[in-house]
């Protein structure tokens, strides 16, 4: 009888083992987890600043901590230099590895720049200087007007760039050099460029959001004579799901 009434003890005992050693492999896991993403981070830390240092730019990195974002891990970083005396800033949400060309080029040259704009480690310095330039301030003025006079009012307007373009990075590479020749240092001459310089060259879109974009509009009904060539999307300030291309 003692044996049976010592069974429901040892049941309760061995759940109890049970329990401890699974919570005890979960916070095992939790510390390998947390020291794997640590030493991950630190690699692509390293591998960033010595990425930017090798290629010629001369500004501040400040990382911040890694995020997990379900399976994958969010690693994030801004890069800072001051340009003719005021702090430029340039936001990079998602760092990664650097491929096997990023870390054995470094676009040290002017030409390996240009060819390589699109590349996730400078495509931020090359938008900030289009978009900012005279001559894409003076093309956002000619949009607005084309497309009042056609009913739509346009609250902004953004650029992209155009994607495996021989013109666009020959016209990048002089741009770039010329500004090495002359001394530009500041963002390895980047923000030196203009947009009105590459205006003719094909390949660019624009995305314009509009205040209002009825129902019964098409984009094959603007009238863009004038304005450069390129994809347009339309978007409405009201309803992002409507847009129309062309």
């Amino acid at each position: 009888m003692d044996i049976f009434k010592q069974i429901p003890f040892n049941i309760k005992k061995w759940v109890g083992y049970l329990l401890r050693a699974f919570f005890t492999v979960v916070a095992l896991l939790i510390c390998l987890l947390f020291y794997f993403t640590n030493q991950e981070e630190k690699k692509i830390q390293e591998q960033i600043s010595t990425f930017y240092q090798e290629a010629g730019f001369k500004g501040d990195l400040h990382f911040k901590a890694a995020e997990l974002h379900g399976m994958s891990t969010k690693y994030a970083y801004t890069y800072q230099e001051r340009v003719e005396g005021k702090t430029v800033q340039f936001d990079f949400p998602d760092a990664t590895h650097l491929s096997k060309e990023e870390t054995g080029k470094n676009y040290d040259t002017a030409r390996e720049l240009a060819q390589h704009y699109n590349s996730w480690l400078v495509a931020p310095f090359f938008e900030r200087a289009f978009t900012e330039s005279q001559g894409f301030k003076q093309l956002k003025q000619e949009i607005k007007e084309r497309f009042h006079q056609q009913g739509l009012e346009v609250s902004e307007v953004r650029l992209q760039l155009p994607i495996q373009n021989p013109d666009f990075e020959d016209q990048l590479a002089r741009d770039l050099l010329a500004a090495e020749k002359i001394g530009e240092t500041d963002l390895r001459g980047i923000l030196t460029l203009d947009y009105a310089n590459y205006r003719q060259i094909k390949g660019f879109s624009f995305t314009i959001t509009v205040t209002t974009l009825p129902k019964e509009f098409s984009g094959t009904h603007l009238d863009v004579s004038g304005l450069p060539s390129g994809n347009y999307v339309i978007e409405s300030d009201a309803n992002k799901a409507e847009s129309y291309s062309f």
